[in-house]
């Protein structure tokens, strides 16, 4: 192994395993509303599916940020995770309306834990930005 190849850090993993929970969980208990009785999918349904494949994208994102790329190329990975955080937060309820009901699985549960899950991503990146600068500038 060169010198030059580091080991590993925190907040990559962390990240990786967050955006797994993520993409899985949109898919079991972070999921939207089920269909209505006659068939008819809520509103909510294609904010999940929106999350679904935003969900897919940082998974790849924080998998890829695992391999032994330039420091640049991990720099930009975890830069460009940070706008789709953002969209992650205003996708469910602001570009995509919820169901009218504020009980809805969609309030309740979906739309709070992809929030929670969106700023911890903001603030892994942050974390891992802020150590690498302080690594690169002593």
């Amino acid at each position: 192994m060169s010198s030059e190849k580091k080991r590993i850090g925190a907040c990559p993993l962390l990240q990786s395993v967050l955006n797994a929970i993520f993409f899985v969980g949109i898919q079991t208990i972070f999921a939207p509303c089920a269909p209505h009785e006659e068939g008819k999918w809520t509103t909510c349904h294609w904010a999940g599916e929106a999350l679904l494949g935003i969900a897919a994208v940082m998974l790849v994102m924080s998998l890829l940020h695992l391999l032994p790329l330039r420091t640049g190329m991990k720099e930009g990975l975890v830069f460009a995770m940070i706008p789709v955080s953002f969209l992650i937060i205003v996708l469910p309820g602001r570009l995509i309306p919820l169901c009218m009901m504020e009980t809805m699985r969609c309030h309740v549960i979906m739309q709070p834990a992809v929030t929670v899950i969106a700023v911890l991503n903001i603030v892994l990146s942050a974390v891992y930005l802020w150590q690498h600068r302080k690594e690169e500038h002593g």
